[in-house]
């Protein structure tokens, strides 16, 4: 973690918003269903299943007992499938370097456990990242404690920071801890959802972020 006094707080949701692992997750999952499951994986069913919990993912596609099968095998199957695809958005990346020298401290608020962040989370990320919040350190996203932590342990007021999601309960999050509520337009919903949640500001592609949001916050 870098040191120093953060004047802001930019935090960001990880998968669909920083990286995109839906091609990681449905091989994680076939490999989970073709193991376990007593029927056909069949591809039009796996398509459905990127932005579902694992467990009901696992259930969909025919899983007995998908809740142990999860939680004994799954982050295993996940990193092995990190090879065959995990999208890194550059320009968000640098954004959170950018940011960075404009005085914000950098989160990331993720549903993701902590087991799988040392595979999950590119190296130039985990390098920018001032703290994270996993899956086991808040209640869950829409309930706003892991952005509270977030600006907690950064020491900023929440009203000197921005949640960027890509999910409608990203926004609900963010807007229930009282933050700047961005939509990623790129991950997984799309911008037309986002602006029903009520986002503060959504961005179309992720060329848009950068310190410019930081306006909405008060900066020069």
């Amino acid at each position: 973690m870098r040191s120093g006094e953060r004047r802001y707080a930019a935090l960001f949701d990880l998968d669909g918003v920083v990286i995109d692992g839906r091609v990681a997750t449905l091989a994680a999952l076939r490999a989970l269903a073709q193991t376990w499951s007593m029927s056909t994986v069949e591809e039009s069913v796996l398509g459905q299943c990127a932005a579902m919990p694992p467990v009901q993912a696992l259930e969909m596609l025919g899983v007995p007992d998908p809740r142990e099968v999860y939680y004994r095998h799954f982050d295993a199957a996940l990193s092995a499938a990190v090879s065959e695809g995990v999208l890194v958005f550059e320009a968000v990346v640098a954004a959170m370097s950018a940011l960075a020298a404009h005085g914000a401290g950098i989160g990331i608020v993720t549903a993701q456990a902590r087991s799988r962040i040392e595979f999950w989370i590119p190296p130039a990320v985990a390098d920018l990242t001032d703290v994270l919040v996993a899956y086991e350190d808040a209640v869950p996203k829409p309930a706003p404690d892991g952005v509270l932590a977030a600006c907690a342990r950064l020491a900023v007021p929440h009203d000197r920071a921005f949640f960027l999601g890509d999910s409608p309960t990203d926004i609900a999050a963010g807007r229930a801890a009282g933050v700047f509520t961005v939509g990623a337009g790129w991950g997984f919903t799309g911008p037309d959802a986002l602006r029903e949640a009520g986002a503060d500001l959504v961005l179309i592609s992720p060329d848009e972020v950068g310190p410019e949001v930081l306006s909405h916050l008060g900066a020069d």
